[in-house]
């Protein structure tokens, strides 16, 4: 029988054990400085007259981690020719990978910063929530509203059945808009439930429009009557990307390809980022720390900071078809690698409950989504096969895949306020994209949506306003 041709893309990454307190993984923030402009897609596919010159996207996290890892490889002397098989399991390869160098690298950003001044720190700009709509002005300020959480009522949509609850909007109609991006002070108020305005908008970037001549493959001369137009990021002169990046960790045994060498290997270094073979600079920066506040109260929910790409499309998968949170506590002592061989060499005795501590009793009961982001890319590895059978690499297009936006939120209910710290600690400051997490997908913070629920004295004086008018 002939077998299938291997995988060429990840498998979603089963979340079902996490320990509440930081991993051991230690990172370093840095800052990334382009000499010029950026040139970042999005992933929808190219096509002559549609979408091929729009690149000035901000830059994924996918797209900062591969840059950041080929910067190492290539310090290291370690660059890749080919694929090789991927890591043995039950005596088979698991798919194939260029190398597995340097694969500890885990990333935090790329978020925009804007500094005053050589001495100073830096604002931190964050994507602005998905579930605040613009108010009535009042005189030269416009107060912000929180969408509402109300409970389904049986025939008036068509979510699914596992949601409990409806984000709907009780503001009055306005074609105001929201900036895309507010300071991390803003998101601090926003997580604890306070009293919102609309921010100022900043332009942290400007649009490049660039006019082109196609080229012929074979001569690389100009193509005669053939023209494009390119769109480049060009970041004002006092913004600069900030990520954090993972050192080497110490629980892992060492690499001799990769000698001591981290991110900051690459300081004082120019990193090529995205296409057009733009560049940067990257240096030392301040702590990247995110808002942070304490929950009271069983409501919890997660904003997602950086897009994320779940198993089941909208829902993550460490969420069941019942909406119930499969996350765990880890209980203390636990070796995951032991863990992880006796769940596959012994499936059928394998108990849950009794390997992988006690759950965190929390649903989902609402979301409050953007639309779905195209993510790609390109593969330099990729293999083709001519008709003799011969492969030879080519390069190729990654798999499209479709993103939850950053900003989206999910609002969950707690059966208890400890379930819900539980639940905030292995949500706030963690990548929990099924997959690409480690490159940085579906960063999330956590907060309070008491204010926002159908139990709000708030939410019932909207409803009474609502019914009057």
């Amino acid at each position: 029988m002939q077998q299938p041709p291997p995988q060429r893309f990840p498998r979603a990454v089963p979340h079902l054990n996490v320990h509440p307190q930081r991993s051991r993984l230690i990172t370093q923030t840095f800052d990334f400085i382009p000499a010029d402009t950026l040139f970042c897609r999005d992933g929808r596919p190219l096509a002559a007259g549609s979408s091929f010159g729009r690149g000035a996207y901000w830059p994924l996290p996918t797209v900062l981690h591969s840059a950041l890892r080929t910067g190492l490889l290539r310090a290291a002397d370690c660059t890749p020719e080919r694929k090789q098989d991927g890591f043995i399991r039950r005596g088979q390869p698991t798919g194939a990978m260029g190398t597995d160098a340097f694969n500890w690298l885990h990333l935090h950003g790329p978020f925009p910063v804007r500094t005053d001044g050589p001495n100073d720190n830096g604002t931190l700009y964050l994507p602005t929530p998905r579930d605040l709509v613009p108010g009535k002005a009042d005189g030269q300020r416009r107060p912000l509203e929180y969408l509402r959480v109300i409970s389904n009522r049986t025939g008036v949509n068509n979510l699914p059945e596992m949601l409990q609850a409806t984000v709907a909007s009780f503001a009055p109609p306005s074609k105001a808009e929201l900036p895309d991006w507010v300071a991390a002070s803003f998101l601090t108020s926003y997580l604890s439930g306070g009293g919102l305005f609309a921010p100022e908008r900043l332009a942290l970037w400007d649009t490049d429009h660039r006019i082109g001549v196609a080229l012929e493959d074979a001569t690389h001369t100009a193509a005669s009557g053939q023209l494009f137009a390119a769109e480049h990021l060009r970041l004002r002169k006092d913004v600069r990307l900030r990520f954090t990046a993972s050192t080497r960790p110490s629980h892992k045994p060492a690499d001799g390809r990769e000698g001591d060498r981290d991110v900051r290997a690459l300081r004082q270094s120019l990193l090529q980022l995205g296409g057009e073979q733009r560049f940067g600079l990257i240096l030392d920066a301040p702590t990247l720390k995110l808002p942070r506040v304490d929950l009271t109260g069983s409501l919890v929910k997660c904003l997602l900071l950086t897009p994320a790409i779940f198993a089941h499309g909208w829902r993550p998968g460490w969420i069941g078809d019942d909406g119930k949170v499969l996350l765990r506590i880890k209980p203390e002592g636990f070796d995951k690698q032991a863990h992880r061989r006796s769940r596959r060499e012994d499936a059928v005795n394998y108990d849950r409950d009794k390997h992988t501590g006690r759950s965190i009793a929390a649903t989902l009961v609402a979301a409050c989504l953007g639309k779905p982001l195209p993510v790609g890319g390109w593969e330099l590895l990729h293999e083709s096969e001519s008709e003799n059978g011969q492969r030879y690499v080519t390069g190729g297009g990654k798999p499209a895949r479709l993103a939850v936006p950053a900003g989206s939120v999910f609002y969950f209910h707690c059966d208890s306020t400890e379930d819900a710290r539980n639940l905030a600690q292995v949500l706030h400051d963690r990548c929990r994209s099924d997959f690409f997490g480690e490159k940085g997908l579906g960063l999330g913070v956590c907060g309070t949506w008491q204010h926002q629920s159908s139990t709000s004295p708030d939410v019932h004086a909207n409803n009474n306003s609502q019914t009057t008018n």
